[in-house]
């Protein structure tokens, strides 16, 4: 195991200093205001001394993307792993729980790897995509583990899914192993859209009217989704 020197110690807590000014900023004024000019003030440093900590802006929103999917991955395992696997049911709602519970504690988290496009970095990064799929592999297999234990019944598609959509799937289902439906598979990127949509909707405050507890709607929504896959499951039980 390497013992950090005082050197790297002092390098790191410089690291860890700059990231927190960032999200500080990202929390207050948004992510398009972290800038290099803006941290090296608050730091107390010149400009070109940021660049022995983080090589370029870029570099610096990078880092909090994976920090940011780290906390989102880890938020997902504690509520997947507070539950028995045998209890695939309760696994999936209160994973989905977890995700949104998540969201709103952590907006600027989730605004930055799951929201727009942020000026001056690409999301496309293999090192990214990565990580993105870390997260959406959770709640995949969430749902195998629940096709396996026989909770899901598989529900014919109404119409053909596109080719292209589909051999995604394909692509997925050889890759992770999955022995998943073609059918549930889509069914579960219908509730992460679903899912996904009304945080994005009630983080930028454009759900008021719709539904003044969004606690109560979203929770319905989960619900909802599970029953159309025949997944029997009420909270209170």
């Amino acid at each position: 195991m390497h013992m950090q020197t005082r050197r790297e110690r002092v390098h790191q807590a410089a690291i860890d200093e700059i990231k927190a000014i960032a999200w500080e900023t990202a929390n207050t004024d948004g992510v398009d205001h972290i800038t290099v000019n803006g941290i090296a003030r608050e730091m107390g440093m010149t400009p070109p001394a940021f660049y022995s900590y983080f090589k370029s802006r870029e570099e610096l929103l990078r880092s909090l993307v994976i920090d940011a999917y780290h906390s989102f991955q880890d938020a997902l395992i504690k509520a997947r792993d507070a539950l028995p696997e045998s209890d695939g049911a309760r696994r999936i709602y209160h994973v989905y729980i977890a995700y949104r519970e998540w969201s709103i504690q952590n907006p600027s988290m989730f605004g930055l790897f799951a929201g727009r496009r942020v000026h001056g970095f690409r999301h496309g990064e293999p090192e990214i995509i990565s990580e993105a799929e870390k997260g959406y592999k959770i709640f995949i297999k969430l749902f195998e583990t629940a096709w396996q234990q026989g909770i899901i019944s598989v529900v014919p598609l109404d119409t053909p899914l596109p080719e292209s959509y589909r051999a995604g799937i394909e692509l997925n289902r050889r890759r992770w192993n999955l022995e998943l439906p073609i059918e549930v598979y889509h069914k579960a990127i219908n509730i992460a859209l679903i899912s996904h949509g009304m945080i994005s909707m009630e983080l930028s405050g454009r759900f008021y009217n719709q539904a003044a507890d969004m606690d109560a709607f979203y929770q319905y929504q989960v619900l909802d989704f599970m029953k159309k896959l025949g997944i029997c499951y009420s909270p209170d039980s």
